[in-house]
């Protein structure tokens, strides 16, 4: 074998591979543009150290203990305090995901502080996400650390060796801390949007470069009616995937599901369909098949990381956290979670339902209004 030439032929595909990605209108950008745009966008984004954690505090003592208390909390920037009528309206607001944990003061602080008696307080933490609730636990033991400065200089003075404050935790929905529990639901939404958005866009592009699509142009065949014909077999498919999915989720790995399961189809569906709508709204732009898996990436890339899949979301500052909004994986995270993880009803849900309809409903009908029976 003559080695010389099998390097010419070897350069010579290479050279037209170069050549065939350079007369590429978009491709040469995206190589250059996304990894940049990626990095200086996550760079700026990740932040493990969380802030604006939302604590329910139900304060049953109402004294000059509790308050003392509550101010230690107040003065970390780890926290946002949102003040609650009762034990029971805060567990609701932990279970429809508008609180991460619950501080409670219990009556008598400062009755107890009077007698030396440890004043005993209480922190249920969230903890379908292990990695954060481990962060809230360690917050409120620094901002504690304080009271006990506080109380404690009062103890020493009367020479008691017991300890100012009992802090009890409690974790909600999550005992055991598997991270499992936390991993599998946002697993699910990364699966389907991976299969759905780049199936779908692959498969029509694809068409278009095998030139199958000039059946379609002699046909009376309207755009919508194009696109909902392309939609029915693969939301076939993406709610089998959804359905495998979840199912192994939760047979396999003991994912709890609290909630609805009808209501978690519905979530599941109404996601499908977005990320169906958003896979041919991708085809109708994209022109080859590198352009449309470019596309996709750089679409799911960002969800994410903005989704709250792999961090918390109170990690973030606030432009982020704004351009979170945009996310769809966000809604159907919160969806998921909380219906299989909290049990949360409709009503704990509406946002997330709302954001994923609205989700669906655009990508639909932008598909439909931009897909043309041309080649």
């Amino acid at each position: 074998m003559n080695t010389s030439s099998s390097l010419d032929r070897v350069l010579a595909v290479a050279r037209k591979e170069f050549l065939h990605v350079r007369r590429d209108a978009v491709l040469p950008r995206l190589i250059v543009l996304l990894p940049i745009v990626m990095l200086l966008l996550f760079g700026y984004a990740l932040n493990t150290n969380v802030k604006n954690i939302k604590l329910g505090v139900v304060d049953a003592s109402r004294d000059r203990v509790s308050e003392r208390i509550l101010a230690s909390y107040a003065a970390d920037d780890r926290f946002e305090l949102i003040s609650m009528p009762s034990r029971r309206a805060a567990l609701d607001a932990a279970r429809a995901g508008r609180v991460r944990a619950v501080l409670e003061i219990s009556e008598g602080a400062l009755a107890a502080a009077r007698k030396q008696e440890a004043v005993p307080i209480t922190l249920a933490v969230d903890g379908s996400d292990p990695a954060f609730s481990a962060q809230i636990r360690a917050a409120s033991a620094s901002a504690m650390q304080d009271v006990m400065a506080a109380l404690g200089a009062v103890r020493a003075a009367t020479g008691t060796l017991s300890l100012p404050a009992r802090l009890t935790s409690e974790i909600l929905y999550n005992p055991d801390n598997r991270s499992a529990v936390y991993m599998v639901p946002g697993l699910s939404g990364l699966i389907l949007t991976l299969i759905c958005v780049m199936l779908t866009a692959l498969a029509i592009v694809r068409e278009r470069e095998a030139g199958t699509m000039e059946a379609l142009i002699v046909t009376t065949v309207r755009p919508a009616e194009v696109v909902l014909g392309k939609l029915l077999p693969y939301f076939a498919f993406g709610a089998t995937d959804a359905a495998l999915v979840l199912g192994i989720g939760h047979w396999l790995f003991g994912v709890p599901l609290v909630g609805s399961v009808w209501l978690l189809v519905l979530a599941a569906l109404l996601f499908v369909l977005g990320s169906l709508g958003l896979g041919i709204l991708i085809s109708t732009v994209a022109r080859t098949q590198p352009q449309a898996m470019f596309a996709t990436i750089a679409f799911i890339i960002p969800s994410i990381f903005l989704s709250g899949f792999l961090l918390p979301l109170e990690g973030f500052n606030r432009f982020f956290t704004a351009l979170s909004t945009l996310v769809p994986l966000k809604y159907y995270l919160s969806a998921v979670r909380g219906i299989m993880l909290r049990g949360a009803e409709l009503s704990d849900l509406m946002s997330a339902f709302v954001g994923l309809a609205v989700f669906a409903a655009i990508t639909l009908l932008l598909a439909s209004l931009t897909f043309k029976k041309t080649l």
